[in-house]
């Protein structure tokens, strides 16, 4: 096989994965729970800190993520959000759990954290974060409630960590 025909097959593989990860992640999320944290925590990132006083929860049709901000959010205007913020990803193809750490273990069930350090730039840590759920509330308007750590990272000579919890607004499905 050519180079070029190795390369697209590659792709289509890629994305076929992808695609039947997406396809397997359980939407809409079950209620469950019983938690009331706020929204409350510090950390660093890259040089900045982020203490966020705001949550959302969303589905963006692949995965769940919640934003924690700095400043009010609405829900259509996620990709509008001022930094430094956070945005923690939820991929998995089970239902979520509430009441325990979140399954984060290889490259089809995890948690991932952004540190977003200015617009268009942001920094990925996955390896050891926890999440813990203590509220899933689907209806609209809902809110999901839960902690978040991430320990102390070093990558590309920079430092990450961040301790918090969050009552995050569901808006449902943004994309």
């Amino acid at each position: 096989m050519n180079r070029p025909a190795v390369v697209m097959t590659a792709a289509l593989v890629a994305l076929l994965l992808a695609a039947s990860i997406a396809a397997k992640t359980p939407y809409p999320p079950r209620a469950a729970g019983s938690g009331s944290e706020p929204t409350t925590g510090s950390g660093m990132g890259a040089g900045v800190s982020f203490r966020p006083r705001y949550a959302l929860a969303t589905y963006d049709g692949a995965n769940y993520v919640l934003y924690l901000t700095q400043q009010l959010l609405a829900c259509k205007d996620t990709l509008l959000a001022k930094p430094p913020y956070l945005t923690v990803t939820i991929v998995t193809g089970s239902p979520l759990v509430t009441g325990r750490p979140t399954v984060n273990s290889g490259d089809q069930s995890f948690v991932q954290v952004d540190f977003f350090v200015a617009p268009v730039h942001y920094y990925t840590v996955q390896p050891k974060v926890k999440l813990v759920l203590t509220r899933v509330d689907p209806t609209r308007n809902g809110v999901w409630h839960g902690r978040v750590t991430v320990p102390l990272t070093h990558f590309e000579g920079k430092t990450f960590s961040f301790d918090g919890t969050f009552a995050a607004r569901w808006c449902g499905r943004v994309e």
